[in-house]
């Protein structure tokens, strides 16, 4: 008896460890990486002080340390895969390698997966000393300012008129601004602290730019991946080594004084953000879940929405939350008196830009609500179309052309002259964000006993995708327009005819062979 005891413990106890193993490989097997498979990490070989490798070819730097961690955390074997930063970044969008580390862009989120932000990057602009300060992106205009390739920086250096100047070494770069070859460098505030230091170039001076942090993540192919690194990173910083590693390069605010204005900022955008929680859950019960049904609960379509609701209130407030961090980092002594305005204007303008998105889901949800006034009057259409073309002419790209195509004898008609405007500009505005060249026609007449109106354009089209849910709020402004543009602008209109029993569409521009048509009738009273 004895010995049937213990055969029976011995085989629950080969169970159990039999069981403990499948879990522990588990892990690595649902990841496919394996001794035999490891993980390829792709590294820069020269982006000090985060990674390099030395000259035995041995990797460093504070990304490899923490990525060791990381995976010894992940229980995943991995190995190293150096080389220029060039073809790292493509190697990783490709899948040649499977995880490597690079800064968030908005360019490349469709195309490969990035984690949570492992921490923040502020930029600085980098100058001789004997410049005269102030020193900002205001300044910089006609001059030669190099940079690493950041899409985002480029035209912003653009837009300011600089003369942006590409690098690929930024050691050598600022070696070279320290000679005279550069007007000035741009980098981030732990690249250039740490290479000035490094290379002994004591006439160089670094600046803080008022521009929005960037987030360094973890990026890969593999989404998997991706998740399990996202719930480990939660761990790490909790745990604190984040801050152990990363903590002499990172951001940090402990000791400073934080004045009464911020908090009452941080106070406002949390209202805010209630104020638009509360305003969707209004219009969300009768309107998002009736849209959502019609279209038959498509699961791409709610992707869509809550991916443009969420970057339509998280962009102004990053924004503003960015901003007012730099404001943080540092006194108002520490920054030249015209950076600090400029940064407050960057608040005020993002706040603005939250506001309108707010007025518009209340405008939205007031027309739903049967509390839109349709005053109908006496209105000139011609005198109103050529007014909506004349302000667009003022906007639109060079080398298109806007032309207005009227009735033979004019057209009156008894009308709401502001929501004829809301309706007409907002086709209008979606022609001219999305033509960069050949034409757009705006035509009007009369038809079936009321008003039509046609915008048509030689653009980029209709995403296929939308083509049947353009108008409703599940596909609101975000996805047509631009993505720096937040609005609910095709559902304000679609809204606004089917109060007053009209009709709106939209399809392809197949007379041209590309662009779009969008139109809408109205049952007005037609005066002549």
């Amino acid at each position: 008896m004895p010995n049937h005891t213990n055969t029976e413990s011995m085989k629950r106890t080969g169970l159990i460890l039999l069981l403990m193993c499948f879990a522990l490989l588990g892990k690595a097997v649902n990841l496919r990486y394996s001794n035999e498979r490891p993980l390829i990490f792709g590294i820069d070989m020269n982006y000090q002080p985060l990674e390099y490798v030395d000259d035995a070819g041995i990797p460093h730097g504070l990304d490899v340390e923490f990525t060791q961690e990381l995976m010894r955390r992940l229980q995943l074997p991995f190995t190293y895969a150096p080389n220029t930063w060039e073809n790292i970044a493509d190697d990783i969008i490709k899948g040649r390698v499977d995880l490597g580390m690079m800064v968030y862009s908005s360019y490349r989120k469709d195309i490969t997966n990035y984690s949570r932000p492992v921490f923040r990057l502020y930029y600085q602009i980098v100058h001789r000393d004997t410049d005269k300060p102030p020193y900002g992106l205001r300044d910089v205009s006609g001059k030669e300012i190099a940079m690493m390739m950041s899409r985002p920086m480029k035209d912003t250096l653009e837009k300011v008129g600089a003369k942006p100047f590409l690098i690929k070494d930024l050691t050598r770069a600022l070696t070279e601004l320290s000679k005279g070859k550069y007007d000035a460098v741009i980098c981030f505030r732990y690249q250039a602290k740490y290479l000035i230091e490094k290379e002994g170039l004591d006439n160089l001076v670094a600046t803080d730019l008022a521009l929005m942090p960037r987030e360094y993540c973890y990026v890969s192919h593999d989404r998997h991946l991706i998740d399990r690194i996202n719930n480990e990173l939660e761990k790490m910083d909790e745990d604190g080594v984040v801050e152990d590693v990363y903590g002499d390069i990172k951001t940090t605010f402990s000791g400073l004084y934080i004045p009464m204005w911020v908090w009452l900022l941080i106070t406002a955008i949390i209202i805010v953000a209630l104020i638009c929680l509360i305003v969707q859950q209004r219009i969300g019960r009768k309107h998002i879940l009736f849209e959502m049904q019609r279209a038959q609960q498509s699961e791409e379509l709610k992707d869509i929405f809550l991916n443009n609701l969420s970057h339509s209130l998280r962009t102004p407030l990053n924004a503003i939350i960015g901003f007012s961090d730099l404001l943080m980092s540092m006194s108002k002594n520490d920054m030249p008196e015209e950076e600090y305005q400029h940064l407050l204007e960057l608040i005020n303008n993002n706040g603005l830009q939250l506001l309108h998105l707010i007025n518009e889901l209340l405008s939205l949800s007031d027309i739903e609500g049967n509390r839109q006034l349709f005053e109908r009057k006496v209105t000139d259409i011609d005198d109103e179309m050529t007014a909506y073309a004349t302000e667009t002419r003022m906007q639109i790209n060079n080398g298109v052309e806007l032309e207005v195509v009227e009735p033979i004898g004019g057209l009156r008609a008894m009308i709401d002259p502001k929501l004829l405007r809301i309706v007409t500009m907002h086709l209008l505005e979606n022609a001219r964000q999305h033509t960069t060249e050949g034409k757009i026609t705006l035509s009007y007449y009369r038809k079936e006993g009321g008003l039509y109106v046609e915008v048509k354009d030689t653009g980029n089209g209709l995403p296929a995708k939308l083509k049947d849910n353009i108008f409703a709020l599940l596909s609101d402004k975000n996805t047509y327009v631009q993505e720096d543009t937040p609005g609910l602008g095709l559902s304000i209109c679609k809204a606004i005819l089917e109060k007053g029993k009209g009709k709106i569409g939209a399809r392809d521009n197949e007379e041209d062979g590309h662009g779009t048509i969008f139109w809408y009738w109205a049952p007005v009273e037609i005066l002549n």
